[in-house]
């Protein structure tokens, strides 16, 4: 079925919360293998320099934390510091920041 430029069969558009099934799929494709590998991901990050460990780090926190508002950044901490720091002091510096931006969320 053709239609005109700009209409669609559905004119109001694709209904807020609805789900492109694709991306469902690529989704619950991605969580499952990431399940399954879980043991071996952690393995592999523990082989891991600091600098390439605190960079997936980094990384992997845009996918579980929602991105603050460049206003909301009071302080970046550099990269050499965190480099620095001991695999403990990186993991309290990272719940802290974990916990400021939960704090901030409420």
């Amino acid at each position: 079925m053709q239609f005109n430029k700009g209409q669609s069969g559905n004119p109001n558009g694709r209904p807020k919360g609805a789900v492109n099934k694709f991306s469902a799929e690529q989704r619950e494709f991605l969580r499952e293998f990431l399940l399954m590998n879980k043991a071996k991901f952690k393995k592999r990050m523990k082989m891991l320099n600091d600098k390439d460990y605190i960079q997936a780090y980094i990384m992997l926190m845009q996918y579980t934390l929602p991105k603050p508002a460049v206003a909301e950044l009071k302080e970046v901490p550099k990269l050499e510091a965190f480099i620095a720091m001991t695999y403990e002091e990186r993991q309290a510096a990272i719940e802290e920041i974990q916990e400021s931006l939960r704090n901030e969320k409420q």
